[in-house]
């Protein structure tokens, strides 16, 4: 695990209104999108509407979404204070305007970053080309398939 790992992974372990998030009890094992967002608007809205309808194959690939703006919301509801929202910025070199979301692997390291408007075809399959994906679907059935 990297230093930049550890730094969010004890981040998110030691916030306080982290530890009420399940996921991070036991953080590992799992990939993160964080929606970094001048402050909670239709774009958020859009953006989080998405992943509900997602849901099963962002969950099929161990998938965490959070939430983060510059006007101090977050999702989880309350998960990152406004500091902790600005140390994230500053770690990923995330500019104070415009949209700007993160893909970071089991590893800890970013794998891809794009805009306000996300291709969740493309992002999975993007994910599914990945070397430890792979080896997952190895082993895991496909409960997305109707």
């Amino acid at each position: 695990m990297n230093v930049l790992s550890v730094f969010v992974a004890a981040l998110l372990l030691f916030s306080s209104n982290a530890q009420a998030y399940p996921e991070y009890a036991g953080y590992g094992g799992h990939r993160t999108i964080i929606f970094f967002a001048p402050e909670k608007d239709e774009h958020v809205r859009q953006f989080q509407t998405q992943v509900l309808m997602n849901k099963c194959e962002l969950d099929q690939r161990d998938i965490v979404v959070l939430v983060a703006t510059h006007d101090g919301y977050s999702a989880p509801n309350g998960l990152f204070s406004l500091d902790d929202i600005a140390l994230l910025q500053d770690i990923f070199d995330i500019p104070d305007k415009g949209y700007t979301a993160l893909l970071i692997g089991k590893d800890g390291e970013e794998k891809h970053r794009w805009g306000k408007l996300t291709d969740w075809n493309g992002l999975t399959q993007l994910i599914d080309r990945m070397p430890l994906r792979r080896h997952e679907m190895e082993f895991q059935s496909d409960k997305c398939s109707a």
